[in-house]
């Protein structure tokens, strides 16, 4: 009988540290959820400015279903940030529906595959106005958009390296058949740390970009070529840099004091 019990006891034991295991390493792999973030953080490169406004972020069964905050460009002040706009998501088997809380006239919806995008749909006044296809391959991910009422089209390429992080894109973008604008941009300077921007992919095609890599980049260089008139209109060369803040885990804080 105490061979039995002891026979027991170590099996369930051995059960409890096997779950333990199974527990850390579905923490170790799950995608964050971060409650908010900087504007500085989620817009730079684009926006330079360090601000103390912020985005917060709700989720539902481990899924984004709101981001409260939004940014606006003005001709005479430049970039704006108002906390009340928001944009929710809903969830719908395989579709996903984007829309904004101060434009009840505008919707993306995104047909999903394996928690990816396959493919999305632009309506404005229920009128389909741009799709973009998704193509996934080994390092490598392949983004075509159709803007059909401007007759324009965007072939963007990213590329990975060996450790599934973003290195390079090619974006080539079309107007009326003809090459337009050639954008190459390389992205380096990763940290080690978990990327926090996964669950944010849907929100915006900066967010989108941000969210492919397994880890942080914090620089990125290119050029940018004028198929028109190139004598005119010469390459030019852009590059940004920045630093991300870390807990005491080694993970970005997305939000702090300042």
């Amino acid at each position: 009988m105490k061979k039995i019990f002891y026979l027991l006891f170590a099996l369930s034991v051995m059960s409890c540290g096997s779950d333990d295991i199974v527990s850390e390493n579905q923490q170790q792999t799950a995608d964050l959820s971060p409650e908010k973030a900087l504007v500085h953080y989620m817009e730079f490169p684009k926006i330079v400015p360090f601000s103390p406004s912020y985005y917060t972020f709700n989720y539902e069964n481990g899924r984004l279903i709101k981001m409260t905050g939004k940014i606006q460009e003005f001709s005479n002040v430049g970039y704006l940030f108002f906390p009340e706009p928001y944009r929710t998501l809903t969830y719908n088997d395989n579709k996903v529906e984007l829309k904004d809380s101060d434009n009840a006239y505008s919707t993306v919806i995104y047909t999903m595959e394996s928690d990816r995008p396959k493919k999305s749909e632009l309506y404005i006044d229920n009128e389909l106005v741009t799709t973009k296809s998704y193509t996934y391959e080994s390092n490598k991910i392949m983004v075509y958009e159709d803007t059909y009422n401007k007759n324009k089209e965007v072939f963007i390429t990213y590329l990975f390296d060996s450790n599934q992080n973003l290195i390079k894109s090619e974006k080539l973008e079309k107007s009326g058949g003809a090459d337009k604008t050639l954008t190459t941009t390389n992205y380096s300077n990763f940290d080690q740390a978990k990327n926090p921007f996964k669950k944010l992919s849907l929100i915006n095609d900066n967010l989108y970009e941000k969210s492919l890599s397994i880890n942080n980049y914090r620089k990125v260089e290119g050029t940018v070529y004028q198929f028109y008139n190139p004598n005119q209109f010469p390459p030019g060369s852009f590059n940004s840099q920045w630093t991300y803040q870390y807990d005491s885990n080694g993970q970005v804080l997305l939000f702090h004091s300042l």
